[in-house]
């Protein structure tokens, strides 16, 4: 399966802005309505690389894991989100140029309700907490319509005029007579860019933008088990929508601080632990600390270096049927010279003779 990075064309580093650019790009041209360079196959590929990249959860879910994230059984399946691309956008701009009219589709379209921007916060918590789940609180800033010109962006004493350019459609026509009849384009106004009426006079409160930043305590639920690059969506938590549209979404990106001793995969930890040349010989009994606790070790007699002891269901715990394992990684340290005694080096040497 190719790389959804390379069917749209851009670096793994790239911007949700040239991710969206390049695809409206590759879209018009390999379009099935485009008669030179239109490829129904690349098309769907296309779409299809899109929707994983231009949603934040997926995006993610798929740089950790590709293609497997959202295969059937796969922890990227049951997303549903899909990518923000305005496809009336889309036909606009692949159908302007060819001579095709658009506005028995549209009207004024600067007018219409649009979701807000979605918001991205991103969450550090500690190593142990991502193994137990936590609850806490977080401060977030959001966008929210302005409350003196209710979104309009305009001094309340001073209402938006009907844009002359365009009187108050938001599009502009234009006719042109060719060889097989009359093709009429359609274009957005550069005048209103789409709204139909111009501002005057700008709301000093928003200063013309239509919303104000604001400052929101959110509480969220960090679930057990959650690993490092993971993100919990909070729907409609995000920026308010524009002309009363719906408001975007909240993702908290979570990042897992390292633990001094331990390490996971998965829902297993792992852990170093170093013994002496006479516990590995005679054997042991050791005091450990887990996730869960200190628990008491048995080293068996003869226990070799690189060896791995495992503390079953010592590990993370999901739910009742899902859990991990503790595993300890032997090394055993070998003693210096000087660190013997001579009659226990005399017989060293003399059992290596044998």
């Amino acid at each position: 399966m190719k790389d959804y990075y390379q069917i749209l064309e851009v670096s793994r580093n790239a911007s949700s802005a040239e991710i969206k650019s390049n695809y409206k790009k590759l879209a018009r041209k390999y379009h099935p309505d485009n008669r030179e360079t239109g490829n129904e196959e690349l098309f769907k590929e296309l779409s299809t690389a899109y929707e994983v990249l231009s949603n934040p959860e997926k995006k993610s879910l798929y740089d950790q894991m590709g293609h497997e994230a959202f295969q059937k059984g796969g922890r990227g399946g049951s997303y549903s989100h899909s990518g923000d691309l305005d496809f009336e956008d889309l036909f606009e701009s692949f159908f302007e140029g060819a001579g095709f009219s658009s506005s028995s589709r549209r009207g004024n379209r600067g007018n219409r309700p649009r979701q807000g921007d979605s918001i991205q916060f991103v969450k550090e918590i500690e190593f142990l907490d991502a193994c137990f789940g936590k609850t806490e609180k977080i401060k977030i800033k959001k966008h929210i319509s302005c409350n003196i010109c209710n979104g309009t962006g305009a001094d309340p004493e001073h209402k938006p005029s009907t844009c002359s350019t365009c009187n108050g459609r938001g599009e502009i026509k234009r006719t042109t007579k060719t060889f097989i009849g009359m093709i009429t384009q359609v274009n957005t106004c550069p005048t209103c860019h789409g709204q139909g009426t111009v501002i005057t006079h700008k709301c000093k409160n928003c200063s013309g933008k239509g919303f104000v930043e604001k400052e929101e305590e959110i509480e969220i639920k960090i679930p057990a088990g959650i690993e490092d690059g993971m993100q919990i969506l909070y729907k409609g938590r995000g920026n308010e929508g524009l002309n009363h549209g719906p408001a975007g979404d909240l993702y908290i990106l979570i990042r897992v601080k390292n633990h001094a001793k331990f390490k996971r995969k998965g829902l297993d930890i792992y852990e170093d632990i170093n013994l002496n040349l006479w516990q590995a010989i005679t054997g042991d009994e050791i005091e450990i600390e887990t996730i869960h606790g200190k628990k008491k070790v048995k080293i068996e007699t003869g226990t070799q270096s690189s060896s791995v002891l495992t503390l079953k269901g010592q590990g993370i715990k999901i739910d009742t049927f899902r859990g991990g394992n503790h595993y300890l990684n032997i090394k055993v340290i070998i003693p210096k010279k000087n660190q013997l005694s001579k009659e226990l080096l005399e017989q060293i040497e003399k059992e290596s003779k044998k």
